[in-house]
C-alpha cells in the first residue's frame, strides 16, 4: 500500500450465517475498503478476517432454472419475512367462504391504492419490455428475483402458492406455458399477467396485457388448471431465494436493461413468437390426431360389438368348449409335473440313475411344453376359422384381439370364469 494513502479498517458483527459459512470463530471481522465506502456493500468484495488472510467469500447461494442453468445468488444481511406459500385452502373467509357469514375485509387507504395501481401498471407497461430481455433476467439473480406487485388468487385456496412472484418467475411461466401468452398467427400478442378463477368449474377472469401497455380482462380458452398450476409450480420454487437473497427492483431493473440494450428486441420478440407459433401448431396437430385416432376407436368399437353380437351363440359354444378343454389340460400337466416330481425324488433317493432319469425327464418335458403349446393356440386357431377374416392372432391393430371375444362371452355368459 503506498504510503500516502491510509487504511481504513471497518468492524462489522456478522450474522451467524455468514459464520458458518467462512468457518470463522471470531465474532469479527476485518474489512478493507476505500474511504467512504458502505459497509453494506463489502459483502460483495474480497475481504480479510483474523486468521485467514487473503480468503474470498465464495456465497455458495444458487437457484436452478428450469433450464437446469444455476444462478448465483447474493444473501441479504437481514432476511425477508418468511411466507407459507404452501397449497391450502383459505382461512380468510374472502375466496371459501362457509355458511352465510361473509368476510369483514378492511378497506384499503386510498394513497396505498393508488400507489399499488401505479406499481401494477408499471410492471404491465414493461411487460413486453421484461419478455423481450428474457435472457439477461434469467443471467442475473438479482434482475431474476426482482418482485412483482400482482397478487393473483383463485377461488378456494385463495393467494396460497401465488403470494411474492418475481419477475423470473414470469419470465419462466411465459417461456413454458402456452396458455400464458394469447396470439392468433403471431398477430398482437397478449400476456397473461392476473390470474383468478375457480379451479373446480374452470371459470375465469384473467388479466392480459398487449405491448401497448393495454389491458384487459379475458376467460382464457385453454384448460384454466394448465395455467394457474403452472404458474404455482414455478413461484413456489423460489420461494427461499426470494426470503434469503437480494433482488432489484422493477425500477432498477428497467434502468439497467435500457442502460445495456443493443437494440435487437424487436427482432428477438419476432422471432420468439413464430417459435411459440410453431410450437402451437404442432400441439393442435398432436391433439387433432389424439382425438382422431380415439374417434377411430370408438367406431372400431361399436362395429366390433355389434359383430359379435351377430355370432353370440357360437361364441358362446366355443368357449363353453375352450374352458373344458382348458381343464383337461390343466389336470393332464398336474399329472405330468407330479410324475416329473416323481423320477426326481426317486434319483435322489438313488431308485434310479442320473442317466435313466435324464432319459424318462426329456421326453416328459417335451410333451409339458406341447400340452402348454396346444391349450395356447388351439384356442387362437378354432377362433380363426369362426372369425375368419376378422380375428387377429397376433393382436394387430384394426382386427379383434382373443381378449376381446373372451371378454364379450364372459360378459353375456358371467356364470363362465
Amino acid at each position: 500500500m503506498p504510503p500516502d494513502e491510509k487504511e481504513e479498517r471497518i468492524y462489522v458483527k456478522l450474522p451467524t450465517s455468514l459464520k458458518n459459512a467462512l468457518n470463522n470463530n471470531p465474532p469479527y471481522a476485518v474489512f478493507f475498503s476505500d474511504k467512504g465506502h458502505r459497509v453494506s456493500h463489502l459483502r460483495h468484495r474480497t475481504f480479510r478476517c483474523t486468521g485467514n488472510r487473503n480468503r474470498k467469500m465464495n456465497q455458495n447461494h444458487h437457484i436452478t432454472l428450469l433450464n437446469g442453468c444455476e444462478l448465483l445468488c447474493y444473501p441479504k444481511v437481514e432476511p425477508a419475512t418468511p411466507i407459507d406459500n404452501r397449497m391450502k385452502l383459505d382461512t380468510t373467509g374472502q375466496y371459501l367462504t362457509i355458511g352465510r357469514r361473509k368476510p369483514v375485509v378492511k378497506p384499503t387507504p386510498p394513497a396505498v391504492e393508488e400507489q399499488r395501481k401505479q406499481a401494477v401498471k408499471f410492471f404491465t407497461d414493461h411487460a413486453f419490455f421484461f419478455l423481450d430481455h428474457r435472457e439477461k433476467i434469467l443471467s442475473d439473480s438479482r434482475m431474476f428475483l426482482a418482485p412483482v406487485p400482482v397478487q393473483s388468487a383463485i377461488a378456494y385456496t385463495g393467494t396460497s402458492g401465488f403470494k411474492r412472484p418475481t419477475l423470473g418467475v414470469y419470465i419462466e411461466w411465459w417461456m413454458t406455458c402456452i396458455p400464458a401468452i394469447i396470439s392468433h398467427d403471431g398477430k398482437d400478442p397478449w400476456l397473461v399477467y392476473h390470474i383468478a378463477g375457480t379451479p373446480l368449474s374452470g371459470r375465469n377472469c384473467c388479466g392480459i396485457v398487449n405491448a401497448n401497455g393495454e389491458c384487459r380482462s379475458r376467460a382464457l380458452p385453454s384448460p384454466f388448471s394448465a395455467v394457474w398450476r403452472s404458474f404455482v409450480e414455478i413461484n413456489t420454487r423460489y420461494d427461499e431465494a426470494k426470503e434469503r437473497c437480494e433482488a432489484y427492483s422493477l425500477e432498477e431493473v428497467v434502468k439497467l436493461l435500457e442502460d445495456n440494450d443493443q437494440g435487437d428486441s424487436l427482432l428477438e420478440r419476432e422471432l420468439f413468437l413464430l417459435r411459440r407459433e410453431n410450437l402451437v401448431l404442432r400441439q393442435k396437430i398432436q391433439d387433432t390426431q389424439e382425438a382422431g385416432a380415439k374417434a377411430v376407436e370408438e367406431i372400431r368399437s361399436t362395429l366390433l360389438k355389434a359383430y359379435l353380437e351377430c355370432k353370440r351363440d357360437t361364441l358362446t359354444d366355443w368357449y363353453a368348449d375352450y374352458c373344458r378343454k382348458q381343464e383337461e389340460g390343466k389336470q393332464e400337466l398336474e399329472a405330468m409335473n407330479q410324475q416329473r416330481q416323481q423320477l426326481k425324488q426317486q434319483m435322489r433317493d438313488r431308485k434310479i440313475t442320473r442317466i435313466l432319469y435324464q432319459s424318462q425327464l426329456t421326453p416328459l418335458k417335451k410333451k409339458i411344453f406341447e400340452v402348454e403349446q396346444t391349450l395356447k393356440c388351439m384356442a387362437k386357431k378354432e377362433l380363426s376359422e369362426l372369425l375368419a377374416g376378422v380375428f387377429t392372432p397376433s393382436g394387430d391393430t384394426g382386427g379383434i384381439t382373443f381378449d376381446e371375444v373372451v371378454e364379450f362371452v364372459k360378459g353375456e355368459n358371467s356364470d363362465q370364469k
